[in-house]
Formats: structure tokens, C-alpha cells, sequence
């Protein structure tokens, strides 16, 4: 194939233009290979005036209204749920009306652009419907594992490093994440747990035990983040089982198996839909007595707990890493 560079925009009304599956994937994919890459995100989304390009890379129904008069190739990177909690969380009045209005703008999208962008097959199913025969692929959440550095496994029986990474919101399980925690440090007072939070938010009032020692950690840059989760030994997720969160495959399931360390997550049919190896490098779960189980677990079983380390990193290395996906988004680029 002969090699033409192009001028490719991503313009991002729901991401920061820091986002990492653009940023350090996508963006960084095409720019190695020589196309003119420009990202538009959040903060400067406002003051964006469109311009000539071969191809706009959209995330939001209103990206694409910025740009509704410009006669380059648009992909619809579908990410969002529209309309979605986000959407109507502070709405008093006329949720309804809005949820329509998003909607239609959702469909109007579809019309608008040349081809999609799926990073998860919940969220395509509509477009697929209703668009059967434009161009689409599917381009999961997975990492560039030159990002991710995994350390030896370690022996949590005494010691065991666990890491929550959200909001400190109902929603996201926090309180679930500290009555796990809690709990387990009870059970087993001859096991010091150290759990670090990584969070926009405050912390206020953590509870402690002789045997268990919480510390936040600010929200960091990528970079930083890939380079401090390796020093874990189990990640933990327990945000709500709700009609959407269940059809949402968590971004950060696919950097902690990078890790090569297993997780306890909520038990979303997302994960078990997308990972079928899931069951074999972490554990779901419905509850808080089943997260505590399951973390005491993995401190008593060390033949699991190896095990699931192993299973982790080896599914991330040979099929859950960004270059095993990466040729089929170069190939819309070019085919668009």
C-alpha cells in the first residue's frame, strides 16, 4: 500500500485531551506513523474552530455538531452512553425530554459520520441496528504494555498491597471497597493489609485498624499511574450492579492484569462478556462477604493467588494488549 499522510483531528467533548486510550494509543500509533495528529479535548474543546482535514475522530454526538459543516471523513468513536446517569444525573425536571433529545442526537450522529468506532459490544448494539452496513470495528481498552512494567510476585500472607483507583461515591463501591477492607482486616489480624486510594476526592474519617493502613494518593498523570499500580498485589472494584454499569467494561481491568496481579471486581456481565479467561486470573463478586472471602483468599491460598497472577499476566501478553488490536484501527484510518 502506498503511504499517504493525513491530517487527522481528534475532537473530544467527554475526554480530556490527555485521554489514554487516544492519547497514548491511537494518536501515538499514527503519529509514529508519520500523519499529521492534532487532539482536541475538554479544555479546549470550546475554543476549537474547524479546519481542513482528512479525517475528524469524534467521542460525542456534540464534537460532531462543531464540525457538522466540514466535508472531511468523520469515525464516530463510540464511548459514551447516550443518554447515560452522566447525562441525567442533576436534571430535576424533563429527564425524559432530555434522554430523548440525546437520542435522537445519538442517531443523528450515526447518519452524520462515515464509519464507527466500538469499545464495547453493549454499546455498538444499537448503531449496529440501525446503520448495518457502515463500516465499524471493535477497539477495546487494551494497553500498550511498553507502559506497564510488571514486579515480582510478592508473599501477601503477612504483608498484601491492595489498590482502589475512582470516586470515593457510592455509585464507584467506596463503601463497599472499606467494609471489605475493614472486614478482612479483622478476620485476619495476622496479615497487615495496606490500602491506597487513588482519587480526585477527599478522604475524610478513614477507618483504621492495628492491621490495616490506609493512605490516598492524588489522581495522577498516565504515566505515573502505569508506573505506580505494578507496586500492588490485588486491585479491588466494587462499584454498583446497576443496568449500565453491567454492560460498561472497566478500562482499568486491562492495566491490572498488565500488572500480572489478579482483581476483585463487582460482578459486571461486561467483564464476564469481554474477558471469557476472567475467571481464571480474578474473582467477581455480588457483595461485600464475597469480597472479603475472596480477598482472604487470595492471602491463604498462595497456589491461587500464583496462579492467578500467572493467568493474568499471560492473557494480557498474549491477546488483551493494544498491539494485537492496533492494525485494525490503522486499516479504517487508511480504508475510510
Amino acid at each position: 500500500m502506498h503511504f499517504v499522510s493525513k491530517h487527522i483531528i481528534f475532537l473530544q467533548s467527554a475526554h480530556a485531551a490527555t485521554d489514554e486510550r487516544v492519547c497514548y494509543h491511537q494518536a501515538q500509533a499514527l503519529r509514529n506513523l508519520g500523519h499529521v495528529v492534532e487532539v482536541y479535548g475538554m479544555d479546549s474543546f470550546h475554543s476549537f474552530k474547524p479546519q481542513s482535514a482528512d479525517v475528524y475522530i469524534v467521542d460525542t454526538p456534540i464534537a460532531l455538531w462543531k464540525i457538522r459543516r466540514v466535508s472531511a471523513k468523520i469515525i464516530y468513536d463510540v464511548t459514551e452512553w447516550y443518554p447515560s446517569k452522566k447525562n441525567l444525573r442533576n436534571v430535576r425536571f424533563g429527564k425524559l425530554v432530555k434522554a430523548i433529545v440525546l437520542m435522537i442526537a445519538s442517531v443523528w450522529a450515526g447518519c452524520r459520520c462515515s464509519a464507527f468506532i466500538f469499545g464495547e459490544y453493549d454499546k455498538a448494539k444499537p448503531f449496529r441496528f440501525l446503520f448495518p452496513r457502515k463500516k465499524h470495528i471493535f477497539l477495546p481498552y487494551y494497553p500498550d504494555l511498553a507502559y506497564i512494567h510488571p514486579a515480582p510476585v510478592n508473599d501477601i500472607t503477612q504483608e498484601c498491597r491492595v489498590l482502589y483507583a475512582g470516586a470515593l461515591t457510592k455509585e464507584k463501591g467506596w463503601k463497599r471497597v472499606m467494609d471489605t477492607m475493614c472486614e478482612a482486616a479483622k478476620k485476619m489480624p495476622q496479615t497487615h493489609f495496606y490500602l491506597d486510594v487513588i482519587t480526585k476526592d477527599d478522604c475524610l474519617d478513614l477507618p483504621t485498624y492495628d492491621n490495616l493502613s490506609v493512605r490516598k494518593l492524588d489522581f495522577m498523570p498516565f504515566l505515573q499511574f502505569c508506573r505506580q499500580i505494578v507496586d500492588y498485589d490485588i486491585f479491588l472494584d466494587l462499584r454498583d450492579i446497576d443496568f449500565e454499569n453491567t454492560r460498561c467494561l472497566p478500562i482499568k481491568l486491562f492495566y491490572y492484569m498488565a500488572c500480572g496481579r489478579p482483581s476483585i471486581y463487582a460482578n459486571l456481565s461486561a467483564i464476564s462478556k469481554g474477558v471469557s479467561e476472567i475467571h481464571q486470573c480474578a474473582q467477581l463478586v455480588n457483595n461485600v462477604v464475597e469480597a472479603v472471602n475472596a480477598l482472604c483468599e487470595y492471602v491463604c491460598n498462595r497456589e491461587l493467588y500464583q496462579s492467578h497472577c500467572s493467568n493474568a499476566l499471560h492473557a494480557s501478553i498474549n491477546k488483551f494488549n493494544w498491539n494485537h488490536i492496533k492494525s485494525s484501527f490503522i486499516q479504517l484510518i487508511y480504508e475510510v
